[in-house]
């Protein structure tokens, strides 16, 4: 579209919703990443959007997002998670890419949607979930689907942190599930594919606790099964292990960062360690990524695809839906 073809050439400016700490983080990121500038900035506090506007010389602290959208190529959504789908959908409407922090909505109805209206204004749209576009996540996923380990028959990924109280979200769009679960299940889809044919979660969520603060979310593929544990307020070892016929990887916490792993056999003499570089906090990867699918034209990246964050946003859905709740 001429619109793409536009913005090849010249410096892509983004304008972010929000004004958090991932919002900063983000700045921060940018300036890792060639051909783009961060120079616009809307949150839902006037004072709020002057104060990070100055704090990180941005450009332009607009007091609405509609004034934003008149700034700038792209727009980061990074609002808490229930304001996601409005921002992405109003930016995309107005003909900008929308690099939309995870989870990108809270449904696959909502993310389908998302999609499908980016496809027809001929705009980029990417979930930022760091982790799919690291280099070693990458790696590791390769590796498992090289055959080396024989046929993947399990993925087991755990992501917990302890958070101050008043961290956490609370209401109906908080817990660990809506937080932290969109990376044990990049695990699974990455590894195992998006046709699982069944999904059984359990969820503590203690007396006086308005949400759930550990879960397990089981899911069944036809030859192979998975589990995704997620946690606020429960602390458990965060690593990512992969089951093989032939053997296994193995990744150690934090996995999602994802800079070492070893592929690991029943003769441990030839086990295989792979190490690789996680710079920053890694969103200067899903910024690259972004700005190369604009740059290029492309819709789609294979890191990340449409269909997978939409499998994603299935399984939450589901997972928050019909969860067994224990307290």
């Amino acid at each position: 579209s001429t619109q793409l073809r536009n913005e090849t050439a010249g410096v892509l400016r983004i304008g972010i919703a929000g004004a958090g700490r991932i919002a900063a983080r983000f700045v921060a990121e940018a300036r890792y990443v060639s051909g783009v500038s961060v120079e616009a900035v809307h949150s839902r506090t006037w004072e709020r959007t002057k104060e990070f506007a100055d704090r990180h010389e941005l450009e332009w602290a607009n007091q609405s997002y509609e004034d934003l959208l008149g700034h700038v190529d792209a727009v980061y959504v990074a609002t808490p998670h229930d304001t996601h789908y409005d921002y992405a959908k109003r930016a995309i409407e107005a003909g900008l890419h929308v690099l939309c922090e995870k989870p990108m909505t809270l449904s696959r109805a909502q993310t389908s949607e998302l999609f499908e209206l980016a496809a027809s204004r001929g705009v980029v749209l990417l979930e930022a979930v760091k982790t799919a576009f690291s280099p070693g996540f990458q790696r590791m996923v390769a590796v498992a689907r090289s055959g080396s380990i024989g046929q993947v028959r399990s993925v087991d990924a755990t992501f917990t942190k302890l958070v101050d109280s008043g961290r956490e979200m609370v209401g109906a769009d908080g817990g660990s599930i809506s937080e932290l679960a969109t990376y044990p299940l990049l695990a699974a889809v990455k590894l195992l594919g998006l046709g699982f044919t069944d999904l059984q979660t359990v969820s503590l969520r203690p007396p006086g606790s308005e949400v759930e603060v550990f879960s397990r979310i089981d899911l069944t593929y036809p030859h192979a099964v998975a589990s995704a544990r997620t946690g606020l307020g429960v602390k458990a070892e965060g690593d990512l292990v992969v089951a093989g016929s032939a053997g296994y990887i193995y990744v150690p916490a934090p996995w999602w960062l994802t800079e070492y792993f070893e592929a690991r056999f029943e003769d441990s003499r030839k086990s295989k360690k792979y190490y690789y570089k996680f710079d920053g906090d890694g969103l200067r990867y899903e910024l690259a990524e972004f700005a190369s699918m604009i740059r290029s034209g492309t819709s789609e990246s294979f890191k990340l695809r449409p269909a997978e964050s939409i499998a994603i946003a299935d399984m939450i859905e589901r997972a928050r839906a019909s969860a067994t709740i224990i307290r």
